[in-house]
């Protein structure tokens, strides 16, 4: 019944993530076509195409804020490294060597399986071969906000930054209006592109109202390394070209200042926090709790297999729960409900798309993820965000859909 067009899922726990958090206990889902139409607790009023989901919870699925796929061939590649080190020596002359559209495709059909598998529904990517990325992406069925990312050095996907824009150009002409992969624009780093670059990224994504993204002040050693030779830190670089807007997504945020902090505030900028990456490249831990008082909107990003070595939102929405509490000696820093908002709505809100997905509400995109709570890691329940964020493992994702149409059930993908 689950592969009806119209279906009604019902005798659930259904884990709203609308303003309210609403929590219905003994719920019902109605689908039509790709949209959630109906929502309630008790006996659906449709008869239609009855799915029981008796001991399921069903909640919004993860969002993955920051990744890079096709990066998968490379887990596990000379892990143990600082960042500089490990980029500089090991990942960019094995891209090199390695990065083709075959091999892209290839890495990103395990990633996708990969995600799927540990309820992730959609994600935002920062890659090469973007249109390679897309096509496989759209034919499994997820969905992603992505574009080719620009650099000002050769890669094996362009030879110059010029070529990049050209490509990044035509992928947005190709994929707008597509109901699964939304257009980006993607810039590596303030390191990796030059100001006049900068400036052409920043006229491009205005005019095509897009959400761009990048890497921010990741390291203290960026930080520092900008500072010497520009008299000013990567967020202040962004702030001085206008690019710090509610249409920036930055990722990892480790080293703001208070300025820095103040800034974000101010324009509404979007943080995606990888807390497994950071950890594992010596990083250092974002304040996080910080950021969320201040009102930030901080969403999750599993980063690539070669930093982390998985894309399981699962892991990272735990982890992200624990370590600020370590880490301010504060046990009520980031409670449960909390983690879970920045894995679902807080992501759909960092990539514009909270109108459509992030929460289980009458007229959104049905993406669904169901947890099996007869899985011994799920009971006893006494609180279903204790249960998810805390308790559950990956291998309690039992039944994943996007856009109301099922891609995982009962732990089979049917793609």
């Amino acid at each position: 019944m689950l592969h009806q067009q119209e279906k009604t899922i019902y005798n659930a726990v259904i884990i709203t993530m609308n303003t309210k958090f609403n929590v219905i206990k003994n719920g019902y889902i109605t689908i039509k076509g790709n949209k959630i139409t109906d929502i309630g607790e008790g006996t659906p009023e449709s008869t239609k195409n009855l799915y029981n989901a008796k001991g399921k919870i069903i909640i919004p699925g993860f969002v993955n804020v920051h990744t890079h796929l096709p990066m998968t061939m490379y887990r596990c590649i000379d892990d143990d490294l600082p960042l500089k080190t490990w980029l500089e020596d090991h990942i960019w002359p094995a891209e090199a060597k390695n990065t083709n559209e075959e091999n892209v495709r290839n890495a990103s059909r395990v990633g996708l399986e990969e995600m799927i598998r540990t309820g992730t529904t959609t994600f935002c990517d920062m890659y090469f071969f973007a249109d390679a990325v897309a096509e496989e992406t759209e034919k499994i069925g997820m969905r992603a906000v992505m574009n080719e990312a620009i650099l000002d050095f050769p890669t094996n996907s362009y030879k110059n930054a010029d070529e990049a824009f050209e490509k990044v150009t035509k992928f947005i002409d190709r994929w707008k209006g597509n109901s699964l992969i939304t257009p980006s624009i993607i810039f590596h780093s303030t390191y990796t592109c030059k100001n006049s670059t900068l400036k052409k990224i920043n006229n491009l994504a205005k005019a095509n109202n897009l959400l761009f993204t990048t890497h921010l002040s990741e390291t203290n050693e960026e930080v520092d390394n900008a500072t010497q030779q520009f008299g000013e830190n990567p967020v202040q670089l962004l702030n001085e070209l206008g690019m710090l807007t509610n249409k920036l997504l930055a990722a990892h945020c480790v080293w703001l200042t208070e300025q820095d902090i103040q800034l974000f505030k101010e324009n509404e900028v979007h943080i995606a926090h990888c807390p497994t990456s950071n950890l594992k490249l010596g990083s250092g831990i974002a304040p996080i709790a910080k950021y969320l008082e201040k009102g930030i909107n901080v969403a999750l990003g599993t980063d690539g297999c070669a930093s982390n070595n998985n894309l399981n939102m699962v892991e990272e929405m735990r982890l992200a729960a624990l370590i600020h509490k370590g880490t301010n000696l504060d046990p009520t820093v980031i409670p449960a409900r909390e983690a879970l908002k920045m894995a679902t709505i807080n992501g759909a809100k960092a990539l514009g798309l909270d109108d459509k997905i992030g929460s289980i509400e009458v007229g959104k995109h049905a993406d669904l993820v169901f947890i099996d709570t007869n899985n011994t890691f799920m009971q006893p329940i006494y609180d279903y965000y204790s249960a998810i964020v805390y308790s559950m493992n990956s291998s309690c994702i039992e039944t994943v859909l996007v856009d109301g149409k099922v891609l995982m059930e009962d732990k089979k993908l049917l793609q």
